[in-house]
């Protein structure tokens, strides 16, 4: 029997926001006050906030509820600082994750004296399981990755369980690219970082995002020169 596909477009100009001293953030999905029909978190996908950090300026992060982070600088890095006073320095290039508890708070810090930094945070839903955290603790939290090498996505970063995981690729005008998910149950969830793109026969412009479920193949198309996509294979909840 044949599963009929299920598609849903989030355009940038339809994000919720919010905005602070120096700081701004783009939601894709329902966050804080910002509540919205028809966005709703998407399997273990509870956020994804396209956020910029004026030079100097800092931000909080806080969670009502255990959740896992990425933070994935898009321009420029940033320090992240937990309520110790430890911290660590993540740029374009790399990722982060790490696990957030009701008790715990987390500052983002830009460090430069004059550039304004963006960077994209994701919130996921965390696989507790004994196995599952055992695993995460032997994992690096901290993952490099090059774009240099043009029309094909590299790793970027994975969740805990492998519940999750984030390719990024940046292509050429015109260069098609094929996703095979590693989970065939899994849902996919693809955002334009740069450029324009053809997925799935629908155009997506930068801040556009698109959900799929029931997908064996996801298929896309640069439309740009240098266009940066970012696939993510997202798991179900159960």
């Amino acid at each position: 029997m044949l599963v009929q596909t299920e598609a849903q477009i989030y355009l940038a100009n339809q994000r919720g926001n919010s905005y602070s001293d120096g700081f701004r953030s783009f939601h894709t999905l329902n966050f804080g006050n910002y509540l919205a029909e028809g966005r709703a978190s998407f399997g273990r996908l509870l956020a994804f906030n396209d956020e910029a950090l004026a030079a100097g300026k800092r931000t909080v992060i806080t969670s009502s509820k255990p959740v896992e982070i990425i933070l994935l600088p898009i321009t420029g890095g940033l320090e992240l600082i937990d309520r110790y006073g430890e911290s660590i320095f993540v740029s374009s290039g790399e990722a982060f994750r790490f696990l957030a508890f009701p008790e715990s708070s987390f500052t983002v810090f830009n460090p430069y004296p004059k550039e304004t930094i963006n960077y994209l945070q994701i919130q996921l839903i965390p696989d507790l399981s004994s196995d599952a955290i055992d695993n995460h603790f032997d994992e690096t939290p901290h993952v490099q990755f090059s774009l240099e090498g043009k029309n094909n996505l590299v790793p970027v970063f994975s969740g805990i369980g492998q519940k999750v995981s984030g390719f990024m690729g940046k292509y050429g005008g015109r260069e098609e690219e094929e996703f095979k998910p590693s989970n065939p149950y899994a849902g996919i969830f693809t955002y334009i970082i740069q450029g324009a793109f053809e997925v799935q026969n629908r155009l997506l412009e930068k801040g556009d995002a698109l959900s799929l479920t029931n997908v064996e193949t996801l298929e896309f198309e640069a439309l740009s020169e240098d266009g940066i996509i970012l696939v993510m294979e997202v798991g179900h909840t159960l």
